[in-house]
């Protein structure tokens, strides 16, 4: 274990909300644009692959099609189960993307030059395998639990279940790009964090999501911009916890 990480964490930097806000607007008023042409790349990519592998499953023709069928998908357990595999393998396809959007704001708080091509930079770093495995063993593990709790109709747990794997799991990506860790080193290392400074990290990202949803108030497109706030928050939040030395410039 990186004796290094053993000690920023036995510092104990107890997170400043305030001063986390304030230095998450500052950064995100830099990678705003970038980082929302980024979502709307993302969306534009994930969103059909989507719909071409529902409509297939469904034999499904058209929109109006789809919106009869939907209303009985809650209870079908079989489409349930192909929408959880879809999720993993989309999630794992782009955690490389997902670390690309922490490296932007870590190169916009450091008054480093970024670009859109930062995003796509972990496709070609050592770092890739424990990006794509992590987000793979996170995603199995959440979707397995929340669909065993959902064939025996307990729904409600198993979406509460996935806020909290969500919970635990919040820091892997930036532990890995940051602090070099492997896959099962920066999920282990992100449990811990989270349960030391649980309050903090749950107010941080509801505080994020908030901001976020206000796009939709700005002809709802600005949430393609806003989303990415999210990113920032959590970035910035993770920075005041374990302060990040260097990066990579891959």
């Amino acid at each position: 274990m990186n004796s290094n990480f053993e000690n920023k964490l036995n510092q104990n930097n107890s997170p400043e909300i305030g001063r986390i806000i304030d230095e998450s607007f500052a950064t995100f008023k830099k990678t705003v644009w970038i980082s929302g042409v980024g979502i709307i790349l993302v969306l534009l990519l994930v969103l059909p692959i989507t719909f071409y592998a529902i409509f297939n499953y469904l034999e499904i023709s058209s929109m109006e099609d789809f919106v009869q069928k939907s209303q009985t998908l809650e209870s079908d357990f079989n489409y349930l189960l192909m929408n959880s595999a879809l999720g993993i393998v989309i999630t794992t396809f782009i955690a490389p993307i997902t670390a690309g959007f922490y490296k932007i704001n870590h190169l916009a708080k450091e008054n480093k030059e970024f670009g859109l091509n930062n995003l796509f930079n972990y496709y070609k770093s050592p770092h890739f395998k424990h990006l794509a495995l992590s987000a793979f063993l996170v995603a199995i593990y959440s979707n397995v639990m929340s669909l065993g709790l959902t064939y025996i109709n307990l729904q409600t747990v198993g979406a509460l279940i996935q806020l909290f794997i969500g919970l635990l799991f919040v820091f892997t990506i930036p532990l890995i790009i940051f602090e070099n860790q492997t896959a099962l080193q920066a999920m282990s290392n992100s449990s811990r964090l989270a349960m030391k400074h649980p309050f903090s990290i749950i107010l941080c990202l509801l505080f994020g999501i908030l901001i976020a949803m206000l796009g939709i108030f700005a002809l709802c497109i600005g949430i393609f911009f806003t989303l990415t706030y999210i990113y920032t928050i959590n970035y910035t939040l993770y920075n005041e916890i374990i302060p990040i030395d260097k990066i990579d410039q891959e």
